[in-house]
């Protein structure tokens, strides 16, 4: 059985370009491989989700305790959205 060679290449999945198997950032295009959502995509989803649970509760309820409640649902939610949408590895310029 042959050993795989200890210098291998592997193409940059953004620019094509070769790089070591094992770089976590390209050098040439700077590509970096991220692991699960970045904390803008985090905070967007999460916000989302309570503006649009917050909405939809003022449509069906004056504004109230529930108003705040199903924000917090909303926020959690959202939260746990961009964690699931997000999850895996990609590269990301």
């Amino acid at each position: 059985m042959r050993k795989p060679e200890a210098n291998a290449i592997a193409l940059c999945p953004v620019c094509r370009q070769p790089m070591r198997p094992t770089s976590e950032k390209c050098p040439n295009c700077g590509a970096e491989r991220h692991y699960g959502p970045r904390i803008i995509e985090s905070a967007v989803c999460a916000f989302a989700g309570m503006v649009l649970l917050a909405a939809v509760s003022t449509l069906l309820l004056p504004i109230s305790l529930w108003t705040i409640m199903f924000a917090a649902i909303g926020l959690v939610a959202g939260f746990l959205f961009s964690h699931n949408r997000f999850s895996g590895d990609r590269w990301l310029k």
